[in-house]
């Protein structure tokens, strides 16, 4: 394999702090590093951009956006491969439009957010989630709490990015998120995916906020693109290796980093397409996973 392949395989792997969304753009970067290398047969091409895109999605099963990203990139090139003189000017080409699809897809989220939800007012959130974050930024809430994000600290990150933008943020510890919940106006998160029940994987906490939303009646928004629609329901969840500390002698440690919150409990999911049920994402998703079916062994 590429080198230069492989150490971009490497870090999707290994990267615990970024998310789904950002390393999905990892995963392009990887098939374009491909590109010049490619077989001259259209066919064989295609096997070999979907073996990639195969391993790319099996890097992290609980960032299910990482494998969707890639299944689409495959899809667009096998439809942009007649079209080009050569396989490689195919698949840059397919990628470059889904780079762009991406690129407008936070800012008509934040768009749709704010007609949706409304401007100013109190909101809580979790994690590191770049639709969130902007979403919260163009709603020009008047607070925001985030939680922490133990163990990755990403809340943290994303509290600093929201203040860096003029935003009234309060880090609040994960654990503590339920005591902000019922003076907030709405509760918007981010997703790593969603499920074909509409469950909505997410970092840990996420549930727990549900939880709260949902017993304080406050609106529970999830706001994603949709490449992190088609989670297979079996989906495996990824555990830290982080220590909790001085743990006692023969006690065991469990520390998730993603949690499954069930449809039910959410009042509505936003996509670069609009608004939907949590049901009716799980259901959208059904296309991305019948193009798994389709590309990948």
């Amino acid at each position: 394999m590429n080198p230069h392949v492989e150490k971009i395989l490497t870090e999707i792997s290994e990267n615990k702090s970024d998310g789904a969304g950002a390393l999905a753009l990892r995963g392009l970067d990887a098939l374009e590093a491909a590109a010049q290398s490619l077989p001259a047969r259209p066919s064989a091409a295609l096997a070999k951009v979907s073996k990639l895109a195969a391993k790319i999605a099996d890097l992290r099963p609980s960032m299910g956006a990482i494998g969707s990203q890639a299944v689409m990139l495959v899809a667009r090139f096998a439809n942009t491969i007649p079209l080009e003189r050569t396989a490689s000017i195919a698949l840059l080409k397919a990628i470059s439009k889904e780079r762009e699809m991406l690129g407008h897809a936070n800012a008509t989220i934040s768009s749709i957010a704010l007609k949706e939800i409304g401007k100013g007012g109190v909101y809580v959130s979790c994690s590191w989630s770049m639709a969130a974050m902007r979403a919260m930024v163009a709603l020009k809430a008047d607070k925001i709490y985030i939680g922490a994000g133990y163990p990755m600290q990403d809340g943290l990150r994303a509290s600093g990015w929201l203040s860096a933008r003029g935003c009234n943020v309060e880090a609040i510890p994960d654990g503590a998120l339920s005591t902000v919940v019922k003076d907030a106006d709405a509760v918007v998160v981010g997703a790593d995916q969603i499920l074909a029940d509409g469950t909505v994987i997410n970092r840990s906490s996420t549930f727990l906020l549900a939880l709260a939303a949902n017993y304080y009646k406050v609106p529970f928004w999830v706001l994603c693109q949709r490449i992190k629609l088609g989670g297979f329901c079996d989906v495996e969840i990824e555990e830290s290796s982080e220590s909790l500390g001085n743990v006692p002698k023969n006690v065991t440690v469990k520390s998730p980093v993603f949690d499954k919150t069930p449809a039910s409990l959410i009042t509505g999911v936003i996509t670069e397409t609009g608004k939907i049920t949590a049901l009716e994402a799980g259901e959208i998703g059904s296309v991305i996973r019948s193009l798994r079916d389709k590309f990948f062994d």
